[in-house]
This record gives C-alpha cells, sequence and structure tokens, in this order.
C-alpha cells in the first residue's frame, strides 16, 4: 500500500531542539520523513508529516502525521497520550506526544 493512500492521521504536539538541528523544515509540505521511538521503546516508526505550525526551534508546536510503513510496522502503541523521540537516523532531534488518533473514513 502506498503511504500516500494511508488514512490513518496521528494529531500530535512536538518540540524541536535547536541544538541538535540546524536548519528549520516544513511540517506541511509532505516532505519531512522523520522516525518517532516511543519513549523506552527502540523501534523506529517512519512517519511523514502532513501538516503543522510554523517551524519554530524550542516552541511547543501542533503537527499531523501519517505512519509510512503501515504493512510492515505495527503503529498501534502510538495512542494519545504517548511520549516520543524524534530521530532522523540516529540523531535526536526533537520530542514529542500524541494528542489524538483516529482514521478518515472514505469520501
Amino acid at each position: 500500500m502506498n503511504y500516500r493512500e494511508n488514512k490513518m492521521y496521528i494529531y500530535i504536539k512536538i518540540k524541536f531542539f535547536e541544538a541538535k538541528r540546524t536548519t528549520k523544515v516544513s511540517l506541511s509540505d509532505g516532505n519531512y520523513r522523520p522516525h518517532f521511538v516511543i519513549k523506552n521503546d527502540s523501534e523506529y516508526l517512519g512517519v511523514q508529516f502532513i501538516d503543522g505550525e510554523e517551524f519554530v526551534f524550542e516552541k511547543e508546536l501542533i503537527g499531523i502525521v501519517q505512519p509510512i510503513y503501515i504493512d510492515t510496522i505495527d503503529y498501534s502503541k502510538l495512542i494519545p497520550g504517548t511520549e516520543f523521540f524524534i530521530l532522523e537516523g540516529k540523531n535526536l532531534v526533537g520530542e514529542g506526544v500524541v494528542i489524538e488518533k483516529f482514521k478518515a473514513e472514505p469520501c
């Protein structure tokens, strides 16, 4: 399944660490695809940002992501209240918490 056809949406609150990332990213153009790692876990969960507030370092932002590898990775642990780290490869660049998770109904 193509991840762009995925209808699972996860609303998140995030913060990026200025000391860990050198440039800002767009959270709404669909091109930012980091990994989430749930705190106290080690599994990398690939996600794609599809919407979000304007990027500001060290400020809490609201964003929306979609899981990328839904056919091979279990994203069921990403439930409201779950805290996670944001990684780019092995580089820890931020952290966040899941606010809400829902599946859109077909139109």
